[in-house]
């Protein structure tokens, strides 16, 4: 290896002769210099980045951890389990037998629990227990299915003030109830006919409440057919509320009417045999019977008595 150098007496380059000595010593330098190179790569590369096998290790070994968690809370339940079972034993077999409960070991003779079987005592004591087990299973589902229950009925509590559950009058007793969803004798024409709301026997001018929150979606005025008629739109199921036969009506269509709330009196008008109000519950624009829609305002003895009343009414008054 040569390499030139400038001499500044000459004023020209002159060839420099390395010798082999400073050659080994830069061979010597450059080995020592990788290797000290390779070890920082080992070490950066070892110390921060995972191997796919030591990746694998560090997840079969989470697995681990978690599965040893499960087995440890598996034992401390099946600890809880046979201190439950030792006092169900001291309580049964000595409270109920009289007898003292051996203390189990793997040595144990069961002879004792032997002669306990041939006692008579002990099969009363086994029934009570099974159905002491049994009550006690059906209490728990009892107690859930109220639970769920109660947090159905809060969830939906908002939506029932748009369910039609009262009557469409104020205390009516039972003696103004009348026909109801049925075939019924029409009071002109005096033949069975489709009818499709219940009647209510009240006198002129009697206060027709709304029976849920809704929107007024129609007011016709007509002496004709039903009369006077409202229909009132409830934002829950599809429900709607029909009020006919009115006399003064107090609401607008599009009106925001609220449950309690005076929307008319009752009349005469239209095809009426008598002054009545006729009011119908729909469901997406099915007839549905009024009597299973009074339970905000009755108990099960009333209700019973307004079906029998209102199914065995023959005659209708509209």
């Amino acid at each position: 290896m040569t390499r030139y150098q400038f001499n500044e007496e000459k004023l020209e380059f002159t060839r420099v002769r390395i010798n082999f000595k400073t050659v080994l010593k830069r061979i010597l330098w450059v080995f020592l210099g990788s290797i000290g190179l390779a070890l920082v790569y080992y070490l950066i590369f070892g110390l921060f980045i995972l191997s796919p096998a030591e990746r694998n290790l560090v997840r079969e070994t989470q697995l681990m951890q978690s599965e040893y968690e499960r087995l440890s809370s598996e034992i401390n339940n099946l600890n809880k389990v046979i201190e439950e079972l030792e006092v169900r034993d001291r309580s049964i077999y000595g409270t109920v037998l009289h007898s003292t409960p051996l203390e189990l070991t793997e040595e144990t003779d069961i002879t004792h629990y032997r002669i306990l079987l041939e006692d008579p005592s002990f099969v009363l004591a086994y029934q009570a227990d099974s159905v002491i087990t049994g009550l006690e299973r059906r209490a728990a589902l009892i107690t859930r299915a109220l639970y769920m229950t109660a947090n159905h009925v809060y969830d939906k509590l908002d939506s029932l003030r748009f369910l039609p559950a009262v009557f469409p009058l104020r205390n009516p007793s039972m003696e103004v109830m009348g026909a109801t969803v049925g075939r019924r004798i029409h009071p002109f024409y005096k033949i069975p006919i489709d009818h499709e709301g219940m009647d209510f026997l009240v006198g002129l001018g009697t206060d027709v409440l709304a029976t849920a929150d809704g929107r007024v979606v129609k007011v016709s005025r007509s002496a004709r057919g039903q009369g006077n008629v409202i229909e009132i739109a409830h934002p829950y199921r599809g429900y709607s509320t029909i009020y006919a036969h009115l006399s003064d009506i107090f609401v607008r269509k599009g009106q925001y009417v609220t449950r309690g709330m005076t929307i008319a009196r009752v009349g005469s008008t239209g095809m009426s045999f008598m002054p009545h109000l006729h009011y119908e519950v729909r469901q997406y624009g099915q007839v549905r019977d009024p009597v299973h829609y009074y339970f905000m305002n009755v108990m099960p003895r009333e209700y019973r008595q307004i079906m029998l009343t209102a199914y065995n009414t023959g005659q209708s008054l509209d």
